[in-house]
């Protein structure tokens, strides 16, 4: 008995120890949640403080609507309802202009649609001299020079006097004695050559003269024709010796039997001074050049295609130079008829109008000869597409009066100054001169936004 007693006075107390644990245990978990439910408390009422004070803020929910009133009042900045510190909207996806700034920027818009295009034969060409455009110039006997009249680099017209030179030698001789004619190799024979010329040309004109005044009618038709070509005769040979029409006239008129100490070499064509290789003083023969005279504003490039491409062009094919931000143009001249043994090539040679551009004779250049195949294709200028932020090509729409948005668009291939392109509808209005400014402007506007 006494151990039953003492078990069940036993078991009591572990219930009683038990019950007293769990109180104690259920107390201090409901302490623990009061001060959990009063601290979130007073973090719901700090988070709805604010300028919406009186408000029921206990239990705080997203509302993107909420932020609008502020959005709107934010002067276009798009800050976020925090104020400064969210930068959470896109940088503005398009530009809007005024018509001074459009004008300023230099903008220029095109249609674009698709058109007939010659397919494009590209190849590595070299500039040269035109040479039926390019003039040596040289004494037509032994002198010495005694004035220039130009420089290097000079431009000068048709019959723009070059050179003064002075024989070496010169003796008064009468008109009346005759010499060996042509070309004389000393001063002496020089002398007589010219005077012999300068009497042939008095005789022969005073004939003309005689003849002339007598009339059709008193002379036969044969002898008023020799006596007219004997008088241009005798004067093309006094040019020959270095003189001019006018000096001729001068000849003429004043009858002098003298023997002319000086004589001007003078520019056949115009062109520019690219050599000018002679000094004051120097003794100069027949052969010896002192000036060359060629035209740049009307050079040869000279491409090396192979034989299969050449069958594609003709004579006559449009030809395009991109260079210094700029396309010459020209067209084909001759297409060669003898393969080159190292590259096997055949040469197409190219006059191009390069006035006022910066090619030069030897210089190595890229041409687009445009060939007899056609195609249907949308391009562009090249300068109206250029690489976006993520290295994808861009150009910019024109969406409306003064307005414009960015599109990429995929580059097809590039020929000369134009790009075929893909991703953009005919008919559509975009930037053809001004997108670098247009980029520009829209990097601008991002900054902003996001370096508040």
């Amino acid at each position: 008995m006494i151990t039953l007693k003492k078990m069940l006075l036993g078991f009591s107390s572990v219930l009683l120890m038990g019950g007293l644990f769990f109180s104690a245990s259920s107390l201090l978990a409901e302490k623990h949640d009061h001060q959990g439910h009063a601290e979130h408390g007073d973090e719901d009422k700090t988070a709805g403080k604010g300028k919406h004070d009186g408000h029921d803020h206990g239990e705080e929910k997203p509302k993107e609507k909420g932020k609008d009133k502020h959005d709107e009042k934010d002067d276009g900045h798009g800050h976020g309802g925090g104020g400064h510190g969210g930068h959470d909207e896109e940088a503005p996806s398009d530009v809007e202009l005024t018509p001074a700034q459009i004008k300023q920027a230099g903008i220029k818009t095109m249609r674009v649609k698709k058109q007939r295009m010659s397919d494009q034969i590209s190849a590595l060409s070299e500039v040269k001299l035109n040479q039926y455009k390019t003039i040596k110039v040289s004494p037509t006997i032994t002198t010495r020079v005694e004035k220039r009249h130009v420089r290097l680099g000079d431009k000068v017209e048709k019959g723009q006097l070059l050179v003064t030179l002075h024989t070496i030698a010169t003796t008064d001789i009468s008109a009346n004695m005759l010499a060996t004619a042509g070309l004389a190799a000393s001063s002496a024979e020089f002398a007589a050559s010219i005077a012999e010329a300068k009497g042939e040309l008095a005789a022969a004109n005073a004939t003309w003269e005689r003849i002339r005044s007598l009339g059709r009618d008193a002379v036969s038709g044969k002898r008023y024709t020799e006596a007219r070509i004997a008088k241009e005769q005798a004067e093309a040979k006094v040019r020959a010796y270095g003189k001019s029409q006018a000096q001729v006239k001068g000849l003429l008129t004043s009858g002098s039997k003298a023997v002319q100490k000086h004589f001007e070499l003078r520019a056949e064509q115009a062109g520019t001074i690219i050599s000018d290789d002679f000094v004051l003083g120097q003794v100069v023969n027949p052969e010896d050049v002192l000036i060359e005279i060629s035209d740049l504003d009307h050079l040869w490039i000279e491409a090396n295609i192979k034989p299969q491409d050449a069958r594609k062009i003709t004579k006559g094919s449009r030809v395009s130079l991109p260079i210094d931000k700029r396309t010459l143009r020209g067209e084909v001249i001759n297409i060669g008829r003898v393969i080159n043994e190292k590259t096997r090539t055949l040469p197409v040679r190219i006059e191009i109008n390069s006035a006022g551009s910066t090619l030069y004779p030897g210089q190595f250049v890229k041409t687009f000869i445009s060939s007899k195949k056609t195609r249907s294709v949308m391009s562009i200028p090249a300068e109206a597409v250029l690489r976006g932020s993520d290295g994808d090509w861009v150009l910019f729409v024109e969406v409306a009066a003064g307005r414009f948005e960015p599109k990429e668009v995929e580059i097809v291939e590039n020929v000369g100054d134009r790009v075929i392109i893909s991703g953009l509808k005919s008919g559509t209005t975009i930037v053809s001169k001004g997108t670098f400014a247009l980029q520009s402007e829209l990097a601008k506007g991002g900054f902003e936004i996001h370096n508040h």
